[in-house]
C-alpha cells in the first residue's frame, strides 16, 4: 500500500489545491448522490489509486471500506481510466455486483481535458437508479453538477477565495436554484425550515431573493462558480446556509440553527459570570488578606501575629488560583504555574533580604480542575512555608526545591529541603502543627490521594493525587 500524499509529490501547487478540495468535499456527493465515490489518482506511471473515498449515509455502499492507497487495477474500474485517457466522463453500462448490490459507475476526470491527474469515480446502485423518488431524482441531478463543478478546479469562498467544503446534515433543507435565480426545487426539510421564519409563499417558482436571507446568502453566489457559508438571523430564527454555484444552477443547504446558536449564547453569558465571580471571589479574598495583614501589624502578640500572617499565605494562594480562573474560560487551571505562584509569594514573605537560602520550583503539571488546583496551592504553602521556617529556619541557610509532574492519571507535588530533619518518631497524625494537619485533610480527605515523609539529608514530603475522582 502506498501512502496518500506520495501519489501527489509530482503534482503543482494549484493541481494539489484542487485535489485536497475535491477531497474534502466527496462526503457531500456521497450522501447528495446516493452513491459511494472515490478520488482516484493518477502516479507517474499512469496507475491509479485511491487518494480518498466516502460512503453514503443515505444508502447501501457496494464498496464497504476504505480502499484509500490502494492500487486500482484497470479490469475493476475501467470507466475511471478511460476518464483519465479521454479527458471527458465515462458512463459505464456493464452493470457489475459487489457484496450483492447491483450498480453502475460513472467516472470524472479531474483536471485540464488535455492532461487529468485524477478521476473521480461514482458507483449508483440498481435500487436508487431504477425507482427513484421525486427528491432522489432531484438531489442525484445536484450531487452530479457537483462532481462536474469539481471537475473544473477548487471550490473557493467567495469572499476571500479561501477552499470551500461542506457536507450535508440530517437536518438539513436542500435548494436548487436555476441560473436565472429562481428556485426549482426545495425538500421537505426545506420547506419546513422556511414554514418556521413565517414564510407562506410556494418556495419552488419564486426568485431565490425571497427566501429569508437569500438576498445575502443565495443571491451573490448564483454564476459565480464559488460558494459561501453564512448565518443570517431573520424574523427571530438563525439560518445557516452553504451555497454552492453550479453550472446553471445553485445548490443551497440551509440548517435551522437558532437553537444551537441561543444554546452557544447562552453559554457565553454562563461563561462570562462564571469569570465574573472568580475575579470578585478573587478581590475579595485579596480584600480579607490585607484585613488580616493590617491585623497582624497591631496584634501585640507575637504568637498571634504569626498566625494572621500564616492565614494572609493561605487565603493569599487561594487567590491566586481565582485570579487565573477569571482569566480562563475553562474550570481548569495550569497547577505548575500557581504553584509557581504561591511559592514565590512564601519565598518573599519568609526569605530575609540577603540570607543564604535557595527556593527553586521545577517541572510541568499542565491543567487541572479548578478545585483540585485550589487545594493543591494551598498544599504547596503550608509545605513550603514548613520547610523554610522549620527545616532551614529564619535565620539559617539551605535549600528547599518544589518539583512537581502531572499525567492523565495522577500528580506529584514533591517538597525537599536541606535542614536538619525530622526528629525521630515523628507522625503528622500526632504532629501539633496546624499547616501539616491542614495538607493532610487536604491531601488524605479531599484529594484522595497519598502523603509521605522521609528523611534523608534534609526532610521530603511527597504528595501523589489521582486525577480520577478529581476531574469534575
Amino acid at each position: 500500500m502506498i501512502a496518500a500524499t506520495d501519489l501527489l509529490a509530482y503534482l503543482t501547487p494549484a493541481a494539489y489545491s484542487h485535489i485536497e478540495n475535491v477531497a474534502a468535499n466527496l462526503q457531500l456527493a456521497a450522501d447528495l448522490g446516493y452513491a459511494d465515490v472515490a478520488l482516484l489518482v493518477s502516479g507517474v506511471d499512469g496507475q491509479l489509486r485511491v487518494h480518498a473515498d466516502a460512503r453514503p449515509m443515505t444508502a447501501a455502499a457496494a464498496v464497504p471500506v476504505t480502499r484509500v492507497g490502494e492500487l486500482v487495477p484497470r479490469d475493476e474500474e475501467p470507466e475511471a481510466y478511460d476518464a483519465l485517457e479521454t479527458g471527458v466522463s465515462a458512463c459505464g453500462t456493464r452493470r457489475r455486483t459487489r457484496r450483492g448490490i447491483a450498480f453502475t459507475s460513472t467516472g470524472y476526470p479531474v483536471g485540464p481535458p488535455e492532461q487529468p491527474y485524477a478521476v473521480i469515480v461514482r458507483h449508483v446502485g440498481q435500487s436508487v437508479a431504477e425507482a427513484p423518488g421525486k427528491m432522489e431524482v432531484a438531489f442525484m441531478r445536484l450531487a452530479a453538477l457537483l462532481l462536474e463543478r469539481l471537475q473544473e478546479g477548487p471550490i473557493t469562498e467567495i469572499d476571500d477565495d479561501t477552499p470551500y467544503s461542506t457536507t450535508r446534515l440530517a437536518g438539513d433543507g436542500v435548494i436548487e436554484v436555476d441560473g436565472g435565480g429562481e428556485v426549482t426545487y426545495a425538500s421537505p426539510n426545506a420547506v419546513n425550515i422556511m414554514r418556521l421564519t413565517g414564510m407562506d409563499d410556494p418556495l419552488v417558482g419564486g426568485p431565490a431573493s425571497a427566501l429569508p436571507g437569500g438576498a445575502l446568502a443565495v443571491t451573490p453566489v448564483l454564476g459565480t462558480g464559488s460558494a459561501r457559508g453564512i448565518t443570517v438571523d431573520v424574523r427571530g430564527r438563525s439560518l445557516r446556509y452553504r451555497t454552492i454555484a453550479l453550472a446553471g444552477a445553485a445548490l443551497v443547504l440551509v440548517e435551522d440553527v437558532t437553537d444551537v446558536m441561543r444554546r452557544e449564547q447562552e453559554l457565553r453569558v454562563k461563561e462570562a459570570t462564571i469569570r465574573e465571580v472568580h475575579h470578585r471571589v478573587k478581590n475579595n479574598l485579596q480584600t480579607i488578606a490585607s484585613l488580616l495583614r493590617i491585623q497582624a501589624r497591631r496584634s501585640a502578640s507575637p504568637q498571634a501575629a504569626h498566625a494572621l500572617d500564616e492565614a494572609v499565605e493561605r487565603v493569599s494562594s487561594m487567590a491566586v488560583v481565582h485570579e487565573m480562573l477569571a482569566e480562563s474560560a475553562e474550570e481548569q487551571v495550569d497547577l505548575s504555574l500557581a504553584v509557581r505562584a504561591v511559592v514565590d509569594m512564601v519565598g518573599k514573605g519568609l526569605i530575609s533580604p540577603g540570607a543564604d537560602v535557595a527556593l527553586s520550583v521545577e517541572g510541568e503539571t499542565g491543567f487541572v480542575p479548578a478545585p483540585m488546583a485550589t487545594s493543591l496551592a494551598l498544599v504547596a504553602v503550608e509545605l513550603v512555608h514548613n520547610a523554610l521556617e522549620h527545616g532551614i529556619g529564619v535565620a539559617g541557610s539551605g535549600s528547599v526545591a518544589v518539583t512537581m509532574s502531572g499525567s492523565a492519571d495522577e500528580v506529584l507535588l514533591a517538597v525537599r529541603d536541606s535542614g536538619k530533619g525530622m526528629p525521630d518518631g515523628f507522625t503528622v497524625s500526632d504532629s501539633a502543627n496546624l499547616g501539616l494537619a491542614i495538607v493532610r485533610t487536604l491531601v488524605e480527605d479531599d484529594l484522595r490521594g497519598t502523603l509521605t515523609f522521609s528523611t534523608d539529608q534534609g526532610t521530603l514530603v511527597s504528595v501523589r493525587v489521582p486525577m480520577t475522582g478529581n476531574s469534575e
